[in-house]
């Protein structure tokens, strides 16, 4: 079965790594500074702003913007290094990483935001600090003390706000139907053998007439990307519906 396809294209992007089978990728503070180390690295040679991050004790949450074509590269650089380091360190073998990485494009500021105090919440989401800027391994604990690794938010968004706006700001509790607004658009499908992206939501087609040009707005969803039965699902009509206004 052949892998999906992926943007590639420069812009931002959220990428979720896990260990093999969920296991640890970080067992000591050396771990964490390996990798990080690596990402300082891959951030100078492939032109990545890292705008915030996050190294969980069995995942990773980056939030990075590209300038060229080759985020693939890159965070195969990064997962590369890592699992031969750890292996060779903790003599074992075989895969580290649970799979390819996940890679979820933003194409907003709003989007940015919410995911940028979703990773930075996520040791609180875990249960493992009760305060954000407790946690070591993530982009504003370099920020509050200038630490070892601030160095690799140069030039990131989340200096748009001041310290004190931004440390209000993730420490806010988090809405968790907002992220899930985020990774459900904008939406990429293969339409006459390309990649395209729907950056319109489904919702927008129906936010002002739902009713008055249902069968208009039907036929526009599905032109523009979507499938009958999201479109189904959303209206809460059967597929047969769908079927008949898209025939007048």
């Amino acid at each position: 079965m052949p892998r999906k396809e992926r943007l590639t294209e420069p812009g931002l992007y959220h990428i979720i790594n896990r260990g093999v089978e969920r296991r640890d990728i970080y067992m000591e503070p050396e771990d964490y500074e390996f990798f990080l180390d690596l990402m300082l690295k891959c951030s100078k040679d492939y032109e990545i702003t890292v705008h915030s991050f996050c190294l969980m004790t069995n995942h990773y949450h980056l939030l990075l913007e590209t300038k060229q074509p080759n985020l693939s590269k890159a965070i195969q650089f990064i997962n590369d290094k890592y699992a031969k380091y750890f292996n060779k360190k903790y003599t074992r073998s075989g895969h580290l990483w649970q799979g390819r990485y996940k890679s979820y494009p933003l194409f907003d500021d709003a989007h940015f935001w919410i995911v940028a105090k979703y990773i930075e919440r996520n040791p609180i989401k875990a249960n493992m600090v009760k305060q954000v800027e407790s946690y070591k391994y993530q982009s504003f604990f370099q920020w509050k003390y200038k630490h070892n690794y601030f160095e690799l938010l140069n030039n990131s968004m989340i200096f748009e706000m001041t310290y004190d706006e931004y440390a209000d700001y993730i420490s806010s509790e988090m809405d968790i139907d907002a992220i899930e607004i985020v990774y459900k658009s904008p939406k990429l499908i293969i339409k006459d053998d390309k990649l395209k992206v729907l950056k319109k939501r489904l919702e927008t087609f129906f936010d002002f007439d739902r009713d008055i040009n249902r069968n208009e707005n039907i036929k526009k969803a599905f032109e523009y990307g979507y499938t009958k039965t999201e479109i189904a699902d959303f209206l809460n009509f059967s597929i047969k519906t769908i079927n008949a206004a898209l025939e007048k």
